[in-house]
């Protein structure tokens, strides 16, 4: 019997069904894998975007910090600055336009320099004494009362948190430095800060293109929150904005205030979805919340996304070689449009690098070679492309720091510590002298991974260079506080520092100390004669003529007081003392300077009492007392015997000594 050519018809039925089949489950496997792909793609994008606004919150976040620890910083100087409270002390005790100028030279600094809106000086009871211009008048408001309180009886600087006062026309930030002289408490600095100049701007390193991204300083108080900055999407509404603190509330100022941290989604005041990023401001009561509505960080690309996916799994049921052609074409879209996002993201984290001068790197220990941002680069003076080796970056590095420098990254790495220094850098191409800080930590993922570091490099050198302007004010100061205004001469003050010195010195040395008290013969009649004008330019003229002698190094002429001067002369004995005191008499009876009212010459002349003390004689002792008792002694032998002469202390001065 001869086998049939074709197939029954209902084995072809089944064939066409289980073709059918197949194609169905090969089209349904493809459109899982499909869609299981493009959630990954879709997840990936959605971390890279909540890790861009993450870098810019930690951006101003770190900006925000920097800002208050620099301001404590500076408030700390001035508490720890004994010579600007001594120097408040002599102008308490004694005012004088002189002290006056020179503390409003100070203010005037941190005003101009810092960049300090106000600076006042105020007393132990709040009282304000002075600021930039002059006198002040006034008492410090009730919150002030109370940091400057809590400063004093702490030793301390206080903040005074960030607030809009009546008083004020902007919000300020404010410091109670307190100032003593000793044990005593002289009164504070009250330093004022208007947030407009220097705060805000370090909340607008957000990405231009950005129309609805915004970032603002809030505060938990009681049970609301409160914004501390400007919210520019509020428009020409003015004034703080504050919200309930709501169970469960979607705002994202009260979830950062009730706790909420990182990267999360919200509902803003708007009423608006937003992505935002809350984290907290170290040593302060402030959140830091950055946020952008979600319809403008998901642009139209992720819509579009999810049209193409349908469109191509419909296609794919009429075709399978249409859908792959499909796929494929969906799949380089969707990577063009990611590719743009991220680069978009990069201009934003460049964008913001270049508003903090803060620039980010990666160095890997096994190619020993640095990747950076264009920032870092910059700050390097290299070109864009964002790489540096070892090598490189050690030849940058300052003569007289690289040693240093490279102990410390060192023991960094050996150790796996965080790592903040500062030093100089001669900049690639220039060789122009920078200073930089640098941040980071070490970290592995696995012992078969390389080691890496990461963190971040920022120019520091204006900073540095305000700080050398200040410590060179410092030294003005200094020398100011222990010179005699008038004469130009050495002062008490720094006579008495110079014994106490001396003293130490020979006494490691077993040399003798001396010191010569000199008293100008008859000054009251020579003002009374020719006036106090003339009498000024006298002791100007005499203090001239004295310093003209004293050639050698540690050799001292201070004025005493009115028409007394010392002079201290280390390592001199008695009869070296002596000849010293006899020229010096000589120099201004030289000057011929006419003195009708004087009792024993026609002219200027001088009284003098020297002694000299063998530091051996007094071991462990303070000679101070005992030098000026005994030239005390040997000048007033001198005046009484007539004037117009020299006396060494000796047995015909005890009397004197002890009367």
């Amino acid at each position: 019997m001869k086998a049939p050519d074709t197939m029954p018809p209902h084995h072809a039925r089944s064939r066409a069904w289980l073709l059918l089949l197949l194609v169905a489950l090969l089209l349904g496997g493809m459109a899982w894998g499909l869609s299981h792909v493009y959630q990954e793609r879709e997840q990936r994008y959605r971390h890279q975007i909540e890790g861009s606004l993450q870098a810019v919150n930690q951006l101003q976040l770190r900006a925000v910090t920097d800002w208050r620890a620099r301001r404590m910083a500076e408030a700390a100087a001035l508490t720890q600055d004994s010579l600007f409270a001594r120097a408040v002390a002599q102008w308490r005790g004694a005012p004088s336009s002189l002290q006056q100028a020179a503390l409003r030279e100070r203010l005037t600094i941190l005003m101009e320099q810092v960049r300090y809106t106000a600076a006042y000086l105020v007393d132990a009871q709040g009282r304000l004494l002075l600021d930039a211009q002059g006198a002040a008048t006034g008492q410090l408001p009730e919150p002030e009362q109370q940091a400057l309180q809590l400063a004093l009886a702490q030793a301390r600087p206080v903040v005074v948190e960030l607030r809009r006062d009546p008083a004020f026309a902007f919000a300020f930030y404010g410091l109670i430095a307190p100032l003593f002289d000793g044990t005593r408490a002289l009164g504070a600095v009250w330093l004022l800060v208007d947030a407009r100049a220097t705060l805000y701007p370090l909340l607008e390193t957000w990405p231009n293109h950005s129309p609805t991204a915004e970032s603002v300083l809030v505060q938990r108080s009681g049970d609301e929150v409160v914004s501390l900055s400007p919210l520019p999407l509020r428009g020409s509404e003015s004034g703080a904005l504050r919200l309930p603190l709501v169970q469960g509330g979607r705002d994202p100022m009260a979830m950062a205030a009730t706790g909420v941290r990182g990267a999360f989604y919200a509902h803003d005041y708007r009423g608006q979805e937003v992505l935002a990023v809350a984290s907290a401001v170290a040593d302060s009561p402030w959140l830091l919340l950055s946020k952008v509505d979600v319809g403008d960080a998901f642009t139209d690309a992720q819509r579009r996304e999810w049209l193409g996916l349908s469109l191509f799994v419909s296609l794919g049921l009429l075709s399978l070689g249409l859908v792959v052609l499909l796929w494929q074409w969906r799949a380089w879209r969707r990577e063009r449009a990611l590719k743009r996002e991220l680069e978009r993201n990069l201009r934003w984290l460049d964008n913001a690098q270049k508003a903090a001068t803060v620039g980010y790197f990666t160095y890997e220990t096994r190619s020993e070679a640095f990747v950076m941002s264009r920032m870092a680069s910059a700050i390097f003076g290299l070109p864009d492309e964002g790489r540096m080796s070892l090598r490189q970056w050690m030849t940058m590095l300052h003569p007289d720091e690289s040693v240093q420098t490279l102990r410390i990254h060192g023991q960094a790495m050996m150790e796996r510590t965080p790592l903040r220094t500062q030093y100089r850098i001669l900049r690639h191409g220039d060789r122009q002298e920078r200073w930089v800080e640098v941040w980071g930590e070490y970290s592995q993922a696995s012992e078969n991974e390389p080691l890496l570091m990461t963190g971040t490099v920022q120019d520091i050198t204006e900073r540095k260079h305000t700080e050398e302007q200040l410590a060179r004010y410092r030294t003005a100061l200094e020398a100011q506080v222990r010179l005699d205004p008038l004469t130009q001469v050495a002062n008490r003050l720094a006579l008495h520092e110079a014994v106490t010195q001396e003293w130490s010195r020979a006494q490691r040395e077993g040399q003798p100390l001396a010191l010569v008290m000199i008293d100008v013969d008859h000054f009251k009649a020579y003002n009374d004669s020719y006036g106090h004008v003339a009498g000024d330019q006298c002791l100007q003229q005499v203090a001239t003529a004295m310093s003209a002698l004293l050639g050698r190094a540690g050799d001292l002429l201070a004025r005493y007081g009115g028409e007394e001067f010392a002079v201290l002369l280390p390592g001199a004995d008695a009869p070296a003392a002596m000849a010293v005191a006899l020229r010096l008499q000589d120099a201004v009876r030289q000057l011929a300077l006419p003195h009708r009212g004087s009792a024993c010459c026609d002219s200027v002349t001088l009284s003098m009492g020297v002694t000299s003390l063998q530091a051996a004689h007094y071991p462990g002792a303070d000679a101070a007392q005992a030098l000026f008792q005994q030239a005390d002694a040997a000048l007033y032998t001198a005046k009484q015997t007539g004037r117009n002469r020299v006396v060494l202390f000796g047995a015909d001065c005890m009397q004197a000594l002890h009367s």
